[in-house]
């Protein structure tokens, strides 16, 4: 299958998204669609340079002005090591990086060798008030690992020492792995645990990150993965797992189901590293299917391909994945050849306007696994559906090339601030009734975010959306946006800044919650209150003050209201 990568895929890129050695170059269509609905950009951002980075940073070697204090374990105090955990993979982390403008660095990095040490840790750092982050793989992309300056000292916690499979339970489907295991080696130990002539097991969990992010990571931040549809969020692949903070240990033990008072778990689930440190949890696996195919619809608009997303969904066809793009991210798609050859281009496009798709339509991805019989019959059957929804098939095409490179999509956001140009990526959640006004006015908000006049001019916006992520009773939207970088880099993060405070109040308007898969991170916090309710973050405090009296735990996301967009 398209995921059976190795284990370690190489050497983390410092200053950028993930491996040494691999890029995502954007095509000259996808260059010359920009051009067309941004202007052409004027001001590349200088590539990442690790010297002029820390050069820029000698006079604050400390972020807080005060030393850090003996914490009885061993710290890393490299200056690259703590370069590489300042920042997570947002936008404007990635402009800093590259300008030299990181506000600061944590004082050390851990890396605990067990629960015991990581409790040595802990206990000390809240006697000596000393901030911890917990690090998982780094890629947050809502300011949840970034170094605050200014404040307490600050020791970032990396588990990459606590990884690997722990236990599996073939019978019950139960594997147990600890935290700081990235998605590949989870499925490299998986694939391997077969018994006879078995196709070893998965756990179905591959979100664009699955490169480089780790089982910690997910069940903090309550991620979904691109095959959710078949396997289900964070949320229902984890069945049990263990938390280390301040004040103690909490052991949820992994049962299919109980009724013994609230579930503790998603108490967990979601709590970015204020409660605690996870150190393992317990997931639900299956086994391997035979195979994996994702085949290519174009839709004749939108709205018939949220309806047709719908009713597959209420209708129970047994999809392992369903993606559908709007017009833009369509045209988009079809110009850097997802649906097959250059030369083949105007082609389909006669052939599409014979079968009644006028402009760009709304391409579809359905993806089935299973032994191949299986394959055929549950598209067939979505395939059915998608006709009375007026759906014309495009084949397998679009589909291998998405598997080929999904992946790799992260990596053009790195070649395209090499342009001049910034993208970023945000996403909410809402029932299907809500979900066309929703994906309206975010739109809207997003493409006015830069319309007032900044420097002197009117900046324009480009938005993508797609559903990738449905329910029975409702959808993702997963929205793409670019816009020009400026002359200062600080005026490109308070454009970046202006469109994500721009697209939250409309999410909030709307109806949406603030993060379907990405988490509330410090960027998101703010706004927390409005979906939490101001007792429903009474109620989180309270359980962040029982496991963290002191406050030390990555207190700048999920509960802090302060704006930090653009720090």
């Amino acid at each position: 299958m398209s995921h059976e990568r190795e284990a370690t895929p190489g050497r983390r890129r410092l200053g950028g998204w993930g491996f040494e050695g691999r890029a995502f170059p954007p095509s000259g269509e996808l260059l010359a669609w920009l051009a067309r609905h941004l202007g052409a950009p004027t001001y590349p951002v200088p590539p990442f340079d690790a010297e002029r980075t820390l050069a820029a940073l000698e006079g604050h070697r400390e972020p807080s002005g005060r030393s850090l204090p003996d914490l009885g374990v061993s710290l890393s105090t490299d200056p690259l090591d703590r370069l590489a955990h300042a920042r997570g993979q947002g936008l404007s982390d990635l402009i800093r990086l590259r300008t030299a403008s990181v506000p600061a660095l944590p004082n050390a990095v851990a890396r605990p060798a067990d629960d015991r040490e990581l409790e040595h840790l802990l206990g000390a750092a809240s006697r000596e008030q000393v901030r911890v982050i917990p690090w998982g793989g780094g890629t947050s992309v809502t300011g949840g690992v970034n170094v605050p300056a200014g404040e307490a000292p600050v020791v970032t916690v990396d588990l990459e020492r606590l990884a690997g499979l722990e236990a599996l339970d073939p019978v019950s489907g139960l594997a147990t792995f600890g935290a700081g295991t990235a998605g590949p080696a989870i499925e490299a130990a998986l694939a391997a645990r077969r018994e006879g002539s078995g196709r070893g097991f998965t756990l179905g969990h591959f979100p664009q990150s699955w490169e480089l992010s780790t089982l910690g990571g997910w069940a903090a931040t309550r991620a979904s993965g691109q095959e959710s549809l078949a396997y289900g969020d964070v949320q229902e692949l984890v069945a049990g797992l263990e938390l280390v903070a301040p004040s103690g240990r909490l052991e949820l033990p992994a049962l299919p189901a109980s009724a013994a008072g609230p579930d503790l778990r998603q108490l967990v689930l979601g709590s970015e590293g204020r409660l605690g440190v996870i150190t393992r949890a317990t997931v639900r696996v299956r086994r391997r299917p035979e195979a994996l195919r994702v085949v290519g619809t174009l839709m004749p608009t939108w709205a018939d391909g949220l309806d047709a997303s719908r009713a597959l969904l209420q209708g129970g066809v047994p999809l392992e994945l369903l993606r559908l793009s709007d017009e833009p991210e369509t045209e988009v798609a079809l110009a850097v050849g997802l649906a097959g050859h250059a030369w083949a281009r105007p082609l389909l496009r006669a052939w599409l306007r014979l079968r009644g798709v006028r402009g760009s339509g709304c391409m579809m991805l359905t993806g089935a696994a299973g032994a191949l019989p299986e394959i055929d019959e549950t598209l067939e059957r979505a395939a059915a559906v998608l006709r009375r929804h007026g759906g014309v098939s495009l084949g397998a095409a679009p589909g291998r090339t998405w598997l080929r490179d999904r992946f790799r999509h992260p990596y053009l956001r790195d070649a395209l601030l090499d342009q001049g140009l910034a993208t970023d990526t945000l996403e909410t959640a809402a029932p299907w009734s809500r979900l066309p006004a929703l994906a309206a006015s975010v739109r809207q908000a997003l493409e006015g975010a830069l319309e007032s006049p900044l420097e002197g001019e009117t900046e324009r916006v480009a938005v993508l959306c797609h559903v990738s992520h449905p329910y029975r009773d409702g959808s993702s939207l997963y929205f793409t946006l670019f816009f020009r970088c400026a002359a200062d880099p600080e005026a490109t993060v308070e454009r970046w800044a202006r469109t994500k405070r721009a697209a939250t109040e409309a999410i909030v308007a709307g109806g949406g919650t603030l993060s379907h898969h990405h988490g509330i991170g410090a960027w998101h916090a703010p706004w927390y209150a409005l979906e939490a309710g101001a007792k429903g973050v009474e109620l989180v405090a309270g359980a962040a003050a029982a496991l963290d009296p002191a406050g030390i735990l990555n207190p700048g996301v999920l509960l802090d209201p302060t704006d930090r967009l653009e720090r």
